[in-house]
């Protein structure tokens, strides 16, 4: 059985804690840090007054060296050589949910939808919401599903639109899915990449 709290964990999400920015790796022999930003604004991490090594865990002071092709190069307090730096590697940034903003009653953050209920027209429980992802192009909420789908399995993307996720009631812990909408784009899409084969 999929455990919600492990997913949100998975991807981040701690009760009280939302993780802002990851370590990925050693850059040169000084014991500089390649830090990649989870933040809408990269260097808003910068921002934060507390950043911390994990959900609730030991506070790290970071300075900014320079922007780096897959996000910074920083100076950590305490790290002085390229093995240390090392050691730092896939560690995540925590920062406590009471240092966001508080949002309207109509806004929330990407990272409350994170197991989060889905449900379908009717009302009915299609799944929960893994992740949020974006590729490039715009937000999609990872689904699984409860029941796998024929061609599809357990697992579905569904952009981030209004017209596709109608509703969003994080107090109420759901998101309602224009499932039978998004699933006949699915349909038509294989079809018509279907015919391109035959095409051939």
């Amino acid at each position: 059985m999929i455990d919600i709290r492990d997913e949100r964990r998975q991807h981040g999400v701690e009760d009280g804690w939302i993780a802002v920015g990851a370590f990925a790796g050693a850059h040169g022999v000084r014991g500089d840090v390649r830090l990649k930003s989870f933040t809408e604004v990269p260097d808003a991490i910068f921002a934060y007054k507390s950043l911390h090594k994990g959900a609730n865990g030991p506070l790290v002071k970071l300075k900014k060296l320079r922007a780096d092709k897959e996000g910074f190069i920083v100076r950590v307090d305490g790290i002085a050589d390229r093995d240390a730096a090392m050691l730092l590697k896939g560690k995540q940034l925590f920062v406590e949910r009471e240092a966001f903003a508080e949002e309207d009653e109509d806004e929330f953050y990407l990272a409350d939808l994170i197991g989060l209920e889905a449900r379908d027209e009717a009302g009915q429980k299609i799944g929960f919401v893994r992740a949020v992802e974006n590729f490039g192009a715009e937000d999609l909420l990872e689904l699984i599903l409860d029941a796998p789908l024929p061609g599809l399995g357990r697992y579905a993307f569904i952009p981030f639109r209004k017209a596709l996720v109608p509703v969003v009631d994080i107090r109420a812990g759901f998101i309602g899915i224009a499932f039978a909408d998004w699933r006949d784009t699915q349909v038509s899409e294989r079809e018509d990449g279907e015919g391109e084969e035959g095409a051939e």
